[in-house]
């Protein structure tokens, strides 16, 4: 007896979510073959999405790009911006951003829901910081139409208001309160702040909570949890607190609370830490940021002052035990070994052409990347053959997939190799914590500069490069200084312990200095 298409939809859907991804797109693919119109796009979406939890990142954009040509006049613009989105995701995993964006881009534009609009242009932002040479002018243009998206939702702003409190009330406002970067760098806020002098609140918007958020939650801080909730509910909740210092640690990252901020709940509402970039809203009043990372308080690929501590503008803790930095690999291999774990996704043209020059002088030298599109069998290929045509030879990279234990892979590098304009962060101090010793190319702004801030303030300035030729020619230095390198396995963390980057109580003291003088 044949079955319906109902009962064969459920029957891929349970196939999905059980993880026997094959199989659902089996059926899927084989119930659309005899569909057309709304019905063979919704059955083409709903492949799309097996594909990507199968880490096919490859075959979903190929499938994608299929839809959105048949059906580009079709009228179901929910359907077609989330093809939109979801083909901007996957171009941003294969390192495409500039494609990426104007998926996202896109999809901003057909999106019919107001909410799921900023969304997406936030993915557009978001996706920008990760494109070689991208103009202030084309970033001011992206936060202007944010804005725009955002009035047209005719928010009213909350009536001004000034509090006098004997502690400063501080609200924190993130989805990454959690096992994520962000909590590498907020747990002194968290932990270390002056109670006689503030009280900490934070406003979690985190899908699920763990043993990171206990950690976070055991500061002191009133905790509220606000997952699901709306803007304006989540603003209503601030104002209930009567917050004098609302600070955003999300910017345009995924999840983000950015529209409570047109509400104005809070009398002072600034950013910073979680994000690389400007909010691009006129309300913010400040952006965290530090000396190395910002040489002028202010800067044209910013709406708002950026508020430079002396030193680093966040703290690093690591909240996991690390292993012991072992030995450079190349004093067993007989070679030096260059690793990069960063998002694949921050890895541009013009830097694998840097690192295929430094193979090229070095023909000895081998690189290791790392990263979880590099664990796909379609991502593997599709990487392979970036690097090739970019000139890096193949024989001499190795790439590898996410793992749980991947800080014990720092063994296997003598020295890291950072991204740019999109540099690492968590990634880089990870790996100087493991001995690894980091070469970074510093930007023109903010974002672009967090490696040489990093570095800066470990005091391994010597490792900040002002251009690529720089950038090559130091990579080509350290590997030649195997015994250097020796000695730096066994004291940059040491060095760390005792540095700005990660003194966390003269850090919160700063931070506490800049609330003070804002209010």
């Amino acid at each position: 007896m044949s079955r319906s298409r109902t009962e064969v939809y459920r029957e891929a859907h349970a196939k999905w979510a059980a993880g026997q991804y094959g199989e659902a797109e089996h059926i899927m693919r084989a119930l659309w073959e005899g569909s057309d119109g709304l019905r063979a796009l919704h059955e083409m979406l709903f492949v799309a999405y097996v594909l990507r939890d199968e880490g096919k990142p490859v075959s979903e954009l190929r499938l994608l790009l299929d839809l959105l040509e048949s059906f580009q006049n079709d009228q179901n613009a929910v359907l077609l911006a989330d093809a939109w989105s979801m083909a901007g995701a996957a171009l941003r995993l294969l390192g495409e951003s500039r494609l990426a964006l104007d998926a996202f881009l896109q999809a901003t534009d057909i999106e019919p829901n107001a909410a799921q609009k900023l969304v997406e242009c936030s993915n557009a932002i978001f996706t920008a910081n990760a494109i070689e040479g991208i103009t202030s002018e084309e970033m001011q243009e992206l936060y202007a139409g944010y804005r725009a998206l955002l009035a047209k939702r005719e928010i009213a702003p909350l009536a001004p208001v000034r509090y006098a409190h004997d502690a400063l009330r501080i609200g924190y406002l993130s989805a990454d309160l959690r096992d994520h970067p962000v909590a590498a760098f907020v747990q002194s806020l968290f932990r270390g702040y002056d109670r006689t002098r503030f009280s900490i609140y934070a406003y979690s918007l985190a899908k699920r909570e763990d043993v990171v958020t206990e950690r976070l939650r055991a500061g002191g801080a009133i905790w509220r949890s606000m997952q699901g909730e709306t803007h304006e509910r989540i603003a209503a909740q601030i104002r209930a607190d009567e917050i004098d210092v609302l600070v955003d640690l999300a910017g345009h990252t995924a999840g983000n609370a950015l529209p409570v901020f047109a509400y104005r709940p809070a009398p002072v509402m600034i950013s910073g830490i979680g994000y690389m970039g400007s909010t691009g809203l006129l309300e913010t009043r400040g952006f965290l940021s530090d000396v190395h990372c910002a040489p002028d308080a202010q800067s044209p690929y910013f709406v708002e002052p950026l508020l430079r501590l002396p030193h680093s503008h966040f703290c690093y803790a690591p909240y996991s035990k690390f292993p012991t930095p072992g030995e450079p690999p190349c004093q067993s291999h007989g070679y030096v070994t260059f690793g990069c774990f960063n998002q694949f996704a921050k890895v541009t043209d013009a830097m694998l052409a840097n690192w295929a020059q430094i193979l090229a002088i070095l023909p000895d030298a081998h690189l290791v990347l790392k990263h979880k599109l590099l664990g796909m069998e379609e991502g593997r290929d599709y990487a392979r053959k970036r690097l090739m045509r970019l000139g890096l030879p193949f024989d001499r990279v190795e790439l590898r997939g996410y793992t749980s234990d991947y800080l014990t892979e720092y063994h296997d590098i003598d020295i890291a190799l950072d991204t740019s304009p999109y540099t690492g962060g968590l990634t880089t101090c990870e790996a100087l914590y493991m001995g690894v010793p980091v070469v970074t190319l510093a930007g023109a702004y903010h974002g672009a500069r967090f490696g040489a801030s990093l570095l800066e303030n470990v005091g391994l300035g010597e490792l900040v490069a002002g251009d690529a030729g720089e950038y090559i020619a130091l990579a080509v230095h350290f590997a030649h200084e195997w015994e250097l390198l020796r000695l730096l396995r066994q004291s940059i963390r040491p060095q760390m312990e005792c540095s700005p980057l990660m003194d966390g109580t003269g850090y919160v003291r700063t931070v506490e200095e800049i609330y003070e003088m804002l209010v």
